[in-house]
């Protein structure tokens, strides 16, 4: 991807720590990584269930679904119905809730609303239309949460952290119509007979950027839903080859599937529980001259739609399809949050406990009902949270939104930069990390602390890396005290461009931490 940096993290021997009373040293753990151990932990799956006519079905019990997970049936260890916003019916096991459930002492059900604004694709003006709708739309429940972030095409910004004060969110829509907008650079490249133009790069940055709102923003537990307000990520199509294979020559020799494409937000919405609600921001496309504004769902592949509004349609719907969502489509975005917290407020609540080593990995699920016909939708697939995985999230929340309060600092220090290569140097970096930061458990020879390291990157134009972490083992003769730090040494392979650098090192017992951050300037 265009926009990515890459950061590779190499290794070095540990030093002693400062304190002269105090022996420490910090290693790599061995091969079996202390991440991977066995943790109860709750998969939770909503699943919206309908007849043949599109209707919702309501009162079926565990006992009308099946729950495959990598092909075999998986028990439902949970479950419930939960009918506008409350919890219709006990949960499964009785006075038990799954862990990740936002259930209020009432019964209600919280939701928690990521709103993701494009400005990379977004024409400013139907973008303002959409963000004005949303604005007098916008009614939160007692439960219920907002976080707003926008993406310039460069740098995500956090414009309101979770709430749920709808005068504030107001505020922050209204705010919102006030930055700029890319859309009509990326029209007028569509528009241009000289200018191949098959967006790919701007997508690849686009979703990039996506996936990281949700991994940067931490969310709170429960349902949560990215309304993501699209103004129009195009997927290259047979169809359009064969209608335009002119303009489409560049493209002709490979085709990107949409998992391809997309894998980073439809893979990161399901590691962290997200349905995705894509918004099409746009419209009905203004290159097709019989588009028709009163139109109220998605137009027919025939001459009345252009083939980048159907490669923008299939995008929408994919992204919906793999998570569980529904796309929002033409006309429909005049009323999307109104749509979208309907169909968000009623739903069957399926849990599961996985069995096995939390790994990062991929699993498919597959909701299936007993009854026929009825229709199931739900989403495709879930990633185990391992703790490597949280520690990377963390430090990655603190790259892009900053934050870092109630943690312990590590102090850093930076030697002097190599050149490795024409447009990449090599920084030696020390890290002086605070040991009482970090629970200290007894072992054989005093105590020892396990714990992640992770850094990330985040150049001046809004450049990211992928995140690195290792797992860490600190030993210490004693208990640490205040002002004990162990000495942690590693080079850093950069890109030679101006950029922050964010370190974090998650305690693996006791949920504790510190971190630090260094500007490099090369």
């Amino acid at each position: 991807m265009k926009l990515f940096r890459a950061v590779v993290l190499n290794l070095a021997l540990a030093a002693p720590a400062l304190a002269a009373s105090l022996t420490t040293s910090v290693d790599p753990l061995p091969a079996e990584p202390f991440g991977d151990s066995i943790d109860v932990r709750v998969v939770n799956v909503e699943a919206v269930v309908t007849d043949r006519r599109g209707h919702r079905v309501q009162g079926l019990s565990a006992a009308d679904f099946r729950l495959m997970v990598d092909g075999r049936e998986a028990p439902i260890d949970y479950f419930t119905e939960v009918a506008e916003g409350e919890m219709a019916t006990p949960p499964f096991e009785p006075g038990s809730l799954p862990p990740a459930t936002p259930s209020a002492p009432g019964g209600k059900v919280g939701t928690s609303f990521l709103v993701f604004i494009d400005e990379s694709f977004s024409l400013k003006t139907q973008r303002d239309i959409v963000l004005q709708r949303l604005s007098s739309e916008l009614r939160l429940g007692t439960e219920d949460r907002m976080a707003v972030v926008a993406f310039d095409g460069r740098r995500i910004d956090l414009l309101s952290d979770w709430t749920g004060d709808g005068g504030a969110l107001r505020g922050v829509l209204a705010k919102a119509q006030l930055r700029p907008s890319r859309g009509i650079e990326v029209l007028a490249k569509r528009r241009s007979e000289t200018d191949f133009f098959d967006g790919y790069a701007e997508v690849e940055s686009a979703t990039a950027a996506a996936a990281a709102a949700m991994r940067g923003v931490t969310a709170p537990s429960g349902r949560k839903v990215l309304l993501l307000l699209s103004g129009g990520w195009p997927l290259l199509s047979a169809h359009s080859l064969l209608q335009d294979p002119l303009r489409a020559v560049p493209s002709i020799f490979y085709v990107p599937r949409p998992e391809e494409l997309f894998e980073p937000i439809t893979e990161t919405a399901n590691l962290l529980g997200y349905t995705i609600y894509p918004v099409d921001v746009q419209g009905l496309d203004t290159e097709s001259t019989w588009a028709d504004a009163s139109s109220s769902g998605p137009q027919p592949a025939t001459f009345i739609t252009s083939s980048w509004e159907r490669g923008v349609h299939d995008t929408l719907g994919f992204l919906a399809e793999e998570t569980g969502g529904k796309a929002v489509l033409n006309s429909a975005r005049l009323t999307a949050f109104q749509r979208v917290e309907a169909d968000t407020r009623s739903y069957y609540w399926l849990g599961f406990t996985p069995q096995w080593r939390a790994d990062g990995e991929r699993h498919d699920i597959r909701v299936e009902l007993r009854r026929p016909g009825l229709k199931v939708r739900a989403r495709s697939g879930f990633s185990d949270l391992s703790r490597q995985t949280q520690a990377e999230l963390a430090t990655e929340s603190l790259l892009l939104f900053g934050g870092g309060e109630g943690l312990e600092r590590i102090r850093v220090q930076a030697g002097e930069p190599r050149r490795a290569g024409w447009w990449n140097i090599e920084l030696p970096v020390t890290l002086e990390i605070p040991a009482a930061a970090l629970t200290a458990l007894p072992a054989e020879g005093g105590y020892q602390v396990q714990a992640t390291l992770s850094m990330g990157a985040l150049d001046d134009w809004g450049g990211r890396n992928r995140m690195r972490s290792v797992p860490l083992r600190l030993t210490l003769p004693a208990a640490p005290g205040p002002g004990v730090y162990a000495r942690y040494e590693t080079t850093v392979k950069l890109r030679k461009t101006p950029q922050r650098l964010v370190f974090a090192v998650a305690d693996a017992a006791g949920g504790g931490g510190a971190w630090a951050e260094l500007e490099v300037r090369p």
